[in-house]
């Protein structure tokens, strides 16, 4: 029970907690303006009334709302990146869908405010949206450090033990926090970041060097191994094309390079090649990469016949998955096709005339369960039977469409904080973990820009990776878990 309440600490919206014996000493740490998170959460009601994927069979609207949502976008990050200077006021129309039926209501919307709380409510207010979540936020609030200890005294420590609740236990181990786990490793981050220096200094020239003289278009490591053996890779792929500069220019010119875990061409059409091949590996695969080109050219064909099959709806290639082999992804669309294609009298029972282009389906496995996923994806295995896979979309499609919009929400919201962390900390660069939502990576770091004076000196230099778990590797990449602790 004691652990569950160190746990939700961090829910708490304090920054940090300073303990002592027999008190509790709380540490405040308030802002004036809305954050990027409490911006994000007021306007979802908003971005769910308005979202252009909700004005499929209407295109007029659609385009209407869709223009004026980027202007809406880039006027909240303007106030957010402190450019009030610069701004000037914008009239913004939006169509409303009526809950009851088919009509739209035009609502127009002045922007002449520079205050971020202000731009949040005129919007919400111009489509007769509640106030509520605003309502909690304070107007204005100062910056405050003090002692809680008579409103807020939860636990007291007393001779090495502790008190909760008029009972005695054991005192729990220190809180990992994220300033304590830094400082802790300090010594060892900076000596990681400056040896790995020079070797980031030799990879950047060996990426140069293909891509002036080769004419590949980029060079990429997608690996879990460090910058050893990406140096390594590169060495050894350099001292072939100067074996044969003119052959391997035809062959890899133009193309994506990629060294990861095997060797072949993944679904987007780039040259993988694995970390652990050898160099005979790769040239087996570079000799025949051009006929691996007429089934890059059918897969979207493929991707279209299918989203046909089941009335538009969208065929994503996602991201995260493009170590699947561009042979294997083929396999995986036919053997769906083929499903799908004797079972078009089943499509019109379930789905009927029903438009599903705002919808999303993802083929990337032989065999699982039917899943809709945190992004808004239907993940169907191809094994699952046509029957079964039909009545999975038509029950979940008002879910997934909802998790679509959201992950799109929280998406532009968390680019728009990342520019900020970008700036404002000392990191090289960040990345995320494909296990974080975009909303939780959001989170994560507005409190780093909530903590920025605390923590920059922390982070000189270091590439940082927020994930679920603390870490440091040796190429002095920094490892953070995304609800990390304060104090």
């Amino acid at each position: 029970m004691m652990y569950n309440i160190h746990e939700n600490l961090a829910d708490i919206n304090a920054n940090s907690v300073v303990q002592k014996r027999g008190t509790v000493f709380w540490t405040y740490s308030c802002r004036r303006h809305l954050n990027s998170t409490q911006t994000a959460t007021a306007l979802r009601p908003f971005y769910f009334a308005v979202h252009p994927d909700l004005f499929g069979k209407f295109p007029k609207e659609r385009a209407v709302n869709d223009k004026s949502l980027k202007h809406l976008h880039e006027y909240v990050s303007s106030i957010q990146a402190n450019q009030r200077i610069s701004l000037q006021p914008v009239e913004l129309n939006f169509y409303l869908r009526s809950p009851v039926s088919r009509n739209f209501k035009r609502i127009r919307i002045n922007l002449k405010s520079k205050d971020i709380r202000q731009t949040v409510v005129s919007v919400l207010q111009a489509c007769g949206l509640p106030l509520d979540y605003v309502n909690t936020l304070p107007k204005q609030e100062n910056y405050s450090t003090g002692e809680r200890a008579n409103s807020v005294n939860w636990y007291q420590y007393e001779e090495g033990e502790l008190r909760y609740g008029g009972e005695w236990r054991p005192k729990p181990p220190p809180l990992r926090t994220l300033i304590r786990w830094l400082k802790e490793n300090e010594e060892r981050l900076r000596t990681y970041c400056e040896a790995s220096r020079q070797t980031q200094e030799e990879i950047d020239a060996l990426c140069e060097r293909l891509v002036s003289r080769v004419g590949v278009e980029s060079v990429r490591w997608e690996n879990i191994w460090g910058n050893s053996h990406y140096i390594a890779c590169l060495r050894t792929f350099n001292n072939l094309c100067d074996a044969q500069l003119a052959r391997m220019r035809n062959t890899v010119g133009g193309r994506h390079l990629v060294f990861g875990n095997h060797t072949g061409i993944n679904l987007h059409g780039e040259v993988v090649l694995g970390s652990e091949d050898v160099a005979t590996d790769w040239m087996m695969l570079l000799r025949s990469i051009q006929a691996y080109d007429p089934m890059i050219e059918r897969l979207p064909k493929m991707e279209q016949e299918l989203s046909g099959l089941l009335n538009d709806i969208k065929i994503m290639r996602r991201h995260h998955r493009k170590f699947l082999m561009a042979q294997t992804y083929e396999v995986l669309l036919n053997r769906m096709l083929n499903s799908l294609r004797r079972s078009q009298q089943t499509v019109s029972q379930v789905l009927g005339a029903q438009d599903l282009s705002n919808l999303v389906l993802v083929v990337e496995c032989e065999s699982g369960p039917l899943a809709v996923s945190n992004g808004g994806e239907f993940l169907i295995p191809v094994s699952v039977p046509a029957n079964m896979m039909l009545k999975f979309i038509a029950e979940n499609k008002e879910q997934a469409a909802t998790f679509l919009i959201d992950a799109k929400y929280h998406t532009f919201y968390m680019n728009q904080t990342l520019d900020q962390c970008r700036q404002s900390l000392n990191v090289s660069q960040i990345s995320r973990d494909e296990a974080v939502t975009p909303k939780q990576m959001t989170e994560c770091c507005q409190r780093l820009l909530d903590n920025r004076r605390e923590i920059n000196h922390l982070f000189q230099g270091t590439k940082l990776k927020v994930s679920t778990y603390y870490t440091l590797m040796k190429d002095g990449e920094l490892t953070i878990p995304w609800n990390w602790l304060g104090g």
